[in-house]
């Protein structure tokens, strides 16, 4: 038959606070303090036990209780870590981790943030987020999106901004793929999106202003053929419909107050 159970459980509060239950491993004074290990029943021949840590639903003027998972704070040394993961598979597929959060009915629905650590003395921590190799086939994909918008409002924006500086340089954005050894390198492609009822979205590359100092240059250049030829640059647009044009091409520098407007050279 199925093992015995052992249920801990602390008294309900008619006019009060229910009574709490407290987990504490022993204290240390000179050495490390005890460890708490909560751990699953073993199948040895089918899945094992699961293990589950939520709060109970709330009542109708509350809220359900939080979840905090925290280290210690340290003195001297470095404050505990937290790991997430699932442990590998020699037959099957890796355990998945999914992070959600609650939808809203009558309000938006709950925020997810990724923040790492500050530091007064130091750079602050790094957010890293990589797909799983594949030794044998292909890495794992990455994928940021936000979800679909519905009837009355607009799909969710994508923002990628490095931070201000008040004395240095403001952090870079880099996009770029990978080097391949034995195939073509990996393309980068910006697209916008098409409009059925509108005009289809633009897209904008400017480089940054100066209060003091030249404005920032923008770079369009092609890629190094060692041994052949270097790659293409095309700019076009693209061909019109039955009732209208072909967009124009402008190439034009702007205008100045005291100095000489800027020049255009065509070299071949």
């Amino acid at each position: 038959g199925a093992g015995g159970a052992i249920i801990v459980a602390v008294g309900s509060g008619t006019s009060g606070t229910g009574g709490a239950l407290t987990l504490q491993a022993g204290r240390g004074s000179v050495v490390t303090g005890g460890k708490l290990v909560v751990q699953s029943g073993e199948g040895t021949a089918t899945s094992s036990g699961a293990a589950l840590i939520y709060t109970a639903n709330s009542g109708l003027a509350g809220t359900s209780g939080a979840l905090v998972f925290s280290t210690g704070s340290a003195a001297n040394g470095n404050s505990g870590s937290i790991y997430l993961g699932t442990a590998p598979s020699t037959g099957g597929s890796g355990g998945a981790i999914t992070l959600s959060v609650g939808s809203g009915t009558s309000g938006p629905g709950g925020q997810m943030r990724l923040q790492s650590g500050r530091s007064s003395t130091s750079s602050g921590g790094s957010v890293t987020v990589n797909g799983g190799e594949g030794t044998q086939t292909s890495s794992g994909s990455v994928q940021v999106a936000s979800a679909n918008g519905g009837v009355g409002g607009s799909s969710g924006r994508l923002a990628f901004s490095s931070g201000t500086s008040k004395d240095g340089n403001s952090g870079m954005i880099s996009l770029g793929s990978g080097v391949s050894c034995g195939g073509r390198g990996g393309a980068v492609r910006l697209s916008a999106g098409k409009g059925t009822s509108g005009t289809g979205g633009s897209i904008g590359t400017w480089a940054g202003r100066s209060a003091v100092q030249s404005g920032g240059a923008v770079i369009m250049a092609s890629g190094e053929g060692i041994t052949t030829s270097s790659g293409a640059i095309l700019l076009l647009s693209t061909n019109s419909g039955s009732a209208g044009s072909s967009g124009r091409l402008v190439f034009s520098s702007g205008s100045a107050k005291s100095g000489n407007s800027g020049a255009i050279f065509a070299r071949m």
